[in-house]
């Protein structure tokens, strides 16, 4: 009987628990009506990734990419007998929020957990207002200059990283023997300092503590805004926990899914796979719900991976994360990826295994266009491949390693599992290592050409680095490699991917492409002629602060190519050819390279909504006009002018407006080349001219500021009224912006003049 009754009890006290862990949202959030973000100033809220099923989401923050995503900012979780609140901002424990009731409530619920007179640690100075509360709630609470925990604490205030070892375990031990763990995140007050690692983030030592408990502290921070006030504590979204990601993962990935895989989904993923065993409850769980199994194939050229569905592509993703994990790249240099050989190319045993010291101009900065903020890291080429599975020693002197050096081995970093067709090894196959040491071994499973990364911040003129263990790939810059060293042995190096470049661009190609190319020279300053034209177009200098760089991929991850801050990727396919090929590109041109390049050039802080795939195309329209010598119709959507009257007209006779206008590219640049035809490019170049000479205050901040502002110059430029013009086209235009450009001519295109259309 006392048997019985003892289990009755033990199975009494589990359920309360699971129960009391079930219900702890709800407990700290008890007459909790409103939370605000911290005030501007103040360290903004940092967000909490689960990487196991254990924890409790209490309340998000948006964040702000243009879709209602929400993050992750107050969590709770537990560890054996203790628990762990998380909250993502220290300023939850300053008088600036304590004066608010709704951050009062939150911690004098979260104390009550701990019981009616709990003994509080913190951890440094404690505000006085956090104090006032915490005794006005009958707790005692002492503070700590180092982790001193007394025996009767029941919980430990942190508002700062720990930095010692030995801390850390002091205080596992404290919450695994019953005690609470209060942690306010520091990472906002952080975010300005250098990044501590290679993937360029700052990684806090207690998540080794937290991720134990099923949590991670990402340095991702989000500020108040003024569209971003407050927390939500309701519903909570699908891909913020792991019990409801899974499902999620197979639904249609619209706008909002994008950017939830981007921002939360991806790394939450990565996390809960680097945290966790392969028959840890999470993991098992998840190859459970999409059936995966034990092995993978990998794709290739000549046997590619369908993906048709969601379901297909989430599939194919978690199995190559279980396929990373059991491979243990990392920990196993020596290993390589099965199809490496596919992509991005073999290496012949007997090719040379090189020991050179090699001298990198540095190029780095910003000169107008749209970079991200300091301190990033632009990568340089060296003229070097690093074969999969192969160990390379990069040494630098002891001076440089205060610079924060990485290096890099290889240029496709895109994951490419959300495609519909994959022809090559789906991951991220790029790798980067911190040069911290004067001597770095670096490796790949896959190979790839070498990159040293550099800040922007870097003052120095050149860097030398010492290889050993790499092998020469195609190189070519014009200027310093000679055509006939090109001929001779250059373009015939073992690396499998080549790159020619010039101060200005660098064009990264598989080497089976450049193996008969037999005018480097040519090449490459017809490219500088198309750089020298965007640089014209956009008002920079064409001498150039860094180089663009082109990459051609196998799988190019979004449309047919698409651009970013670092690279232009495209696919290698008769384009590529093409891009090669300076005879075809005279004669022809290739709209979707120049296209591309075009959005390293365009104002996008000026662009309102309709334009940001029209304005690029302006940088098009002039490579052909400038370089070219073809004039401003060369696209089947711009034959003529003829061919743009018609596109014209039958747009203002069927019900025109703005967002017809916004949402057909070549109708809304039809508006732009009627300018163009008429005035010429000078009126395009007085706009761009006045917006680089425009300090970053008097930026447009909204999007009728940004139309008006476009207006205004754009009369200015052409010296005339174009009101009627502007609303003939739809693109609407404020009063007071009209009124200042009464005292101009007006101009009306003479082609819509009695040309039957109705003027509304």
């Amino acid at each position: 009987m006392k048997n019985a009754l003892f289990t009755l009890c033990l199975l009494l006290i589990h359920i309360c628990s699971a129960c009391s862990q079930e219900d702890i949202k709800s407990q700290l959030l008890k007459d909790v009506t409103y939370l605000p973000m911290p005030e501007k100033g103040e360290p903004g809220m940092s967000v909490f990734f689960t990487v196991n099923e254990n924890p409790e989401i209490i309340a998000l923050t948006k964040v702000e990419v243009g879709v209602d995503l929400r993050a992750t900012v107050v969590m709770s979780t537990v560890l054996d007998k203790g628990r762990i609140l998380l909250i993502g901002s220290p300023a939850y424990f300053r008088s600036t929020q304590l004066k608010h009731s709704g951050v009062a409530q939150l911690l004098k619920n979260a104390m009550a957990l701990s019981g009616s007179r709990p003994h509080i640690a913190i951890l440094g100075n404690a505000d006085s207002e956090l104090i006032k509360l915490m005794k006005g709630q009958g707790a005692q609470p002492y503070e700590m200059s180092s982790v001193a925990i007394k025996d009767n604490t029941d919980i430990l205030l942190l508002t700062k990283d720990i930095s010692r070892q030995a801390d850390l375990d002091r205080i596992e031990q404290f919450v695994r023997n019953g005690g609470t763990l209060w942690f306010a995140s520091p990472n906002g007050e952080q975010v300005k300092k250098p990044a501590s690692n290679a993937e360029g983030t700052t990684e806090l030592l207690i998540n080794s503590l937290l991720v134990k408990a099923g949590v991670f502290n990402y340095n991702m921070v989000i500020k108040r805004s003024s569209t971003n006030t407050s927390l939500s504590t309701g519903n909570i979204p699908d891909y913020l926990h792991i019990k409801t990601l899974l499902p999620w993962l197979s639904t249609k990935r619209e706008r909002l899914g994008m950017y939830a895989d981007y921002y939360l989904v991806n790394p939450m993923l990565d996390l809960i796979f680097k945290y966790n065993e392969k028959g840890a409850p999470v993991m098992k769980s998840i190859k459970a719900h999409y059936h995966l199994p034990d092995s993978i194939r990998i794709p290739t050229p000549k046997n590619p991976m369908m993906l048709p569905t969601d379901e297909h592509k989430a599939g194919y993703k978690l199995l190559n994360m279980f396929y990373e994990k059991a491979m243990d790249f990392k920990s196993n240099p020596e290993k390589k990826a099965p199809g490496h050989e596919d992509f991005p190319g073999p290496v012949p045993a007997t090719a040379t295994r090189v020991k050179e010291n090699v001298r990198i101009p540095v190029k780095v900065g910003t000169q107008g266009l749209i970079d991200p903020p300091s301190v990033y890291h632009r990568g340089h080429s060296t003229g070097y491949y690093i074969p999969a599975g192969e160990k390379v020693k990069i040494t630098i002197d002891k001076s440089l390693l205060k610079l924060g050096l990485i290096a890099q081995i290889g240029v496709h970093g895109d994951n490419v599992m959300h495609l519909d067709k994959v022809t090559r090894y789906a991951a991220d196959l790029v790798r980067k290592f911190k040069l911290e040491q004067e001597t770095t071994e670096v490796y790949s499973p896959f190979g790839g050409l070498l990159l040293l990364n550099i800040p922007d911040n870097t003052r120095q003129d050149t860097i030398a680095i010492r290889i050993d263990g790499a092998v020469k790939a195609p190189y070519f810059k014009l200027g310093e490699t000679s055509e006939a060293e090109w001929l001779s042995t250059v373009r015939d190096y073992p690396g499998p991917w080549a790159e020619l470049a010039t101060d200005n661009i660098v064009l990264t190609v598989p080497s089976y492409r450049i193996r008969k190319l037999d005018n480097p020279v040519k090449l490459m300053k017809f490219w500088d002629e198309v750089m020298d034209a965007d640089a014209e177009l956009a008002v920079i200098s064409k001498k150039r602060v860094h180089q663009e760089r082109i990459i051609v991929d196998n799988d190019v991850a979004y449309g047919y190519m698409f651009t970013t801050w670092e690279r232009i990727v495209v696919p290698d396919d008769q384009s590529c050819e093409w891009m090669l090929n300076e005879e075809f590109m005279r004669k022809n041109g290739s709209w979707g390279t120049f296209h591309e390049l075009g959005h390293r050039h365009q104002f996008g802080y000026f662009d309102f909504p309709g334009t940001g795939e029209v304005t690029v195309n302006l940088y098009t329209m002039y490579v052909y006009d400038k370089v070219l010598h073809k004039g401003i119709y060369n696209h089947d959507n711009l034959k003529g002018k003829e061919d743009v009257i018609q596109r014209i007209k039958a747009y203002l006779t069927n019900n025109p407006s703005y967002e017809k206008w916004s949402a057909d590219p070549f109708l809304a640049l039809s508006m732009y080349v009627q300018i163009i035809d008429r005035f010429g490019w000078e009126s395009i170049l007085n706009v761009h001219r006045a917006y680089r000479s425009m300090p970053t205050a008097r930026y447009p901040k909204s999007d009728q500021d940004k139309r008006d502002m476009w207006f205004l110059n754009i009369c200015k430029s052409t010296n005339s009224n174009l009101t009627r013009f502007f609303e003939t086209w739809k693109v609407p235009v404020s009063e007071e912006a009209k009124k200042k450009a009464v005292h101009l001519s007006p101009w009306f295109p003479e082609e819509l003049n009695g040309s039957g259309v109705k003027i509304q």
